[in-house]
């Protein structure tokens, strides 16, 4: 999807990332998410990227429940029950209207973890016969040893 806008907005969208759309929340630390007998935790987190192909921020649902738009460099970390919990993630487009979400399905074991990594970015830009930007929304569930490295240099989504 290419949607069309006005450098207004390009400028816009640029002063955003600008200004600081990074986590700015405590930095991870294993120590302090753990889950009991009956919950497992979920770590969701963003790659922090570059600032040109950084992308807005999506909006994440967790089990159904709404955390927010999901800042780049970021994580959260949800104690769920055992059993099958969706995570879902929608981009927004440039906070117009919001685009067709994209899930996945974590199954979460008691007392285990379990990794979520996602990413809005930009694909591409093009100022031929006005100014188009592409972005895309990407998710999916990665090893413990994959998120547990990429999810050391993140900070707490807030």
């Amino acid at each position: 999807m290419t949607p069309e806008i006005t450098r207004r907005g390009v400028l816009g969208l640029v002063a955003m990332a600008a200004a600081g759309c990074t986590a700015k929340g405590a930095a991870y630390n294993p120590a302090t998410v753990s889950a009991d007998g009956r919950t497992g935790i979920i770590h969701v987190y963003r790659p922090l990227g570059t600032m040109a192909t950084r992308g807005e921020s999506p909006f994440v649902r967790i089990g159904g429940k709404s955390h927010g738009r999901m800042k780049a460099g970021s994580f959260i970390a949800v104690p769920m029950p055992e059993g099958d919990v969706k995570v879902t993630v929608q981009q927004s487009l440039f906070l117009l209207m919001p685009t067709i979400p994209r899930s996945v399905t974590v199954t979460v074991v008691a007392g285990g973890s379990s990794y979520v990594r996602l990413d809005q970015k930009i694909d591409g830009a093009d100022v031929g016969g006005g100014v188009s930007v592409s972005q895309s929304v990407e998710i999916e569930e990665v090893s413990i040893e994959v998120g547990q490295a990429e999810i050391e240099s993140t900070r707490q989504n807030g």
